[in-house]
């Protein structure tokens, strides 16, 4: 019995340091995003800033419009590493990047952060490979890392 409990510890210690190894949540640093963007963020204390500004690229995988009126793509990046386990167990695998201010809400702290600002960024399609810059951080809520606010796209070919 010790043997098996044994064995079954050193296959969850090897599986833990994989998994750590292969989605640290880390993402180069870049240049180019717009920092004014930030006060555009609603409640932005749920979100901890990893990178002031980071380029990660991926083909998009869902995209979709949130109460929070914030654009809401789902990214399979090129990069695995920008992944955290959070990213990889409740995500699919997928890094969220969000454009704020993208359509009306009625909720009141998102009017107030959206007042006098609607996002320029286009929605890519489904499937297109992406270039993205923005602000890479940990939502506090669901876990996982993100881009969050998205400064630029760019569609790649």
């Amino acid at each position: 019995m010790r043997r098996i409990a044994l064995i079954s510890l050193l296959v969850l210690a090897a599986l833990a340091v994989f998994a750590i190894v292969r989605y640290p949540g880390k993402a180069p640093a870049a240049g180019g995003c717009n920092a004014d963007l930030w006060t555009h963020v609603y409640r932005p204390k749920r979100l901890r800033i990893l990178t002031p500004c980071t380029i990660i690229e991926g083909r998009v995988h869902d995209v979709g419009r949130e109460a929070d009126g914030d654009l809401h793509l789902g990214v399979i990046p090129d990069d695995a590493s920008v992944l955290n386990l959070a990213n990889v167990m409740h995500g699919g695998g997928r890094l969220v990047v969000e454009a704020v201010c993208d359509h009306a809400s009625t909720l009141p702290d998102v009017t107030a952060a959206c007042a006098g600002y609607t996002s320029a960024i286009a929605a890519p399609a489904v499937g297109d490979r992406i270039r993205a810059t923005g602000v890479y951080v940990k939502d506090r809520e669901n876990g996982w890392n993100e881009i969050h606010p998205l400064s630029r796209i760019e569609t790649l070919r």
